[in-house]
C-alpha cells in the first residue's frame, strides 16, 4: 500500500463556485478572514502545490506573514515557509517572475526535463509520474507529509479524478461571478462515483470568518 502525503484543497470561491471573474485573469476574491485561514493552512503544510497556469496569472505564490505562525513553525524545527511545488507539463515558465525572488524553496514537477535556464531557477526538479498516486508517493519519500493544494482547476480536477484530495478548505465569498472559472473543470466524465455520495465528505468545521464569508472544512471519509 502506498504511503502518501495528506492533501488539503485550500481555495476561496464565490457562492456559485467560481474562482475568478467571468472575464478571467488574476483574482483574489477572499477578504481578510480568508487570508488568515489561508496562512493557517500554509503553516500546517510542508509544501504548497500549484499549477503553472495559476502561477503565470499571479507570478508569485502565497506566503505566511503572521509572525505567530512563523514562530510556531520555527519551534517545530520547520522552515518559515512551506516549500512550493509547481506543476508544469509544458515547461513555459518565466524566471523573471516575482515568484523566483520569494524567500522559499521551489521544486518543479514535470513529466520531462526542461531547459537548463528554467531548471536552474528551481532548487530541485522531480519527475511527474503517470499517476498522482506515484507522484505523491515520491513526494512523501522526500519528506513531505502535508500538502496545501492551491489550484488551478485543471490541477484540482486531476487529483479528484484519482481521489487523492483528503481535505477541503473552502471559503465562500458573498459574490456571484458566473462564467467558466469553476474550481473544478466543467466537463468531467470519469469522476469516481464515490465522490458524489452523501457520506463521502465529513463536515469538520463551519465558521463565520467575518466580511460575510464562511469557512467550510470537510474531511474525506475513507472508511
Amino acid at each position: 500500500m502506498l504511503t502518501l502525503p495528506r492533501v488539503r484543497l485550500v481555495i476561496a470561491a464565490s457562492l456559485d463556485g467560481r474562482l475568478a471573474l467571468s472575464s478571467g485573469g488574476k483574482a483574489n476574491i477572499g477578504g481578510e478572514g480568508d487570508k488568515k485561514a489561508l496562512e493557517e493552512a500554509l503553516a500546517w503544510s510542508d509544501a504548497t502545490l500549484m499549477g503553472r497556469t495559476t502561477l503565470s496569472l499571479h507570478q508569485s505564490t502565497c506566503l505566511i506573514h503572521d509572525t505567530r505562525l512563523i514562530n510556531q513553525r520555527r519551534k517545530e524545527g520547520r522552515p518559515d515557509q512551506p516549500l512550493s511545488l509547481i506543476v508544469s507539463k509544458q515547461g513555459s515558465i518565466d524566471n523573471s517572475w516575482r515568484f523566483f525572488k520569494q524567500p522559499i524553496k521551489k521544486w518543479l514537477l514535470s513529466p520531462r526535463k526542461i531547459s537548463p535556464l528554467i531548471s536552474k531557477s528551481f532548487d530541485d526538479q522531480l519527475l511527474l509520474r503517470e499517476t498522482w498516486g506515484e507522484t505523491l508517493e515520491t513526494l512523501h519519500q522526500k519528506g513531505l507529509s502535508k500538502i496545501a493544494l492551491l489550484g488551478g482547476s485543471k490541477l484540482i480536477t486531476s487529483l479528484l479524478l484519482e481521489d487523492k484530495i483528503d481535505e477541503l478548505q473552502i471559503t465562500f465569498v458573498p459574490r456571484i461571478l458566473t462564467g467558466k472559472y469553476s474550481w473544478t473543470s466543467i466537463n468531467i466524465d470519469n469522476l469516481p462515483m464515490e465522490l458524489s455520495k452523501g457520506n463521502t465528505w465529513d463536515l469538520e468545521g463551519l465558521k463565520d470568518i467575518g466580511g460575510n464569508e464562511v469557512l467550510l472544512k470537510y474531511l474525506r471519509n475513507r472508511t
